[in-house]
């Protein structure tokens, strides 16, 4: 009877179970989808010298040596969140552009994130704790908006460049 028992407890209760490398493999590979969606847009933007006021946006406050010392429960909670919080600008803008041609681009990468941050809670078992997202004003101009996509998919850019950069440090120190 214990026997029965066991498994009965073994196989009733699903485990959430990190994927390990398999899973970082996942999102490095979906980030390196996310990086190249997002490149274009960062390499067409010549805009330089304007004033950037989206202090929500993640920051990275981050150098080289940093890859060293990662460790995967840390750095994918702070990818979740800094993806999270993309991901609510990136909805803002939408909501803002929505009769745009831009609408889809802007949809597909907001989409993209949301796929990876699904990952990256199969990965982390819960999601972190609860993100306050800020209150953004309405765009009032065509060049507000502007500006604020600009700055958007700048910061996206090298927080990509970044997060693939770590995961795959993860992966390697993972096998």
């Amino acid at each position: 009877m214990t026997c029965v028992e066991l498994f009965g407890f073994v196989t009733a209760h699903p485990a959430n179970i990190p994927q390990g490398k398999k899973g970082l493999h996942r999102l490095y590979e979906d980030m390196l989808r996310l990086f190249r969606m997002v490149s274009p847009e960062k390499q067409g933007n010549n805009f330089k010298d304007f004033e950037q006021s989206l202090t929500s946006l993640p920051s990275l406050n981050v150098r080289t040596e940093d890859l060293e010392s990662l460790e995967v429960s840390s750095t994918l909670a702070q990818l979740y969140s800094g993806l999270t919080s993309f991901k609510f600008h990136l909805d803002w803008i939408q909501k803002q552009d929505e009769m745009e041609d831009d609408y889809s681009k802007t949809k597909k990468t907001s989409d993209l994130i949301q796929y990876i941050n699904n990952g990256v809670l199969k990965q982390i078992g819960t999601p972190p704790s609860e993100i306050v997202q800020p209150s953004l004003p309405p765009l009032k101009t065509a060049w507000s908006l502007y500006q604020a996509n600009v700055e958007i998919y700048q910061k996206l850019y090298y927080f990509c460049h970044w997060y693939i950069r770590a995961l795959r440090v993860l992966k390697l120190k993972q096998q």
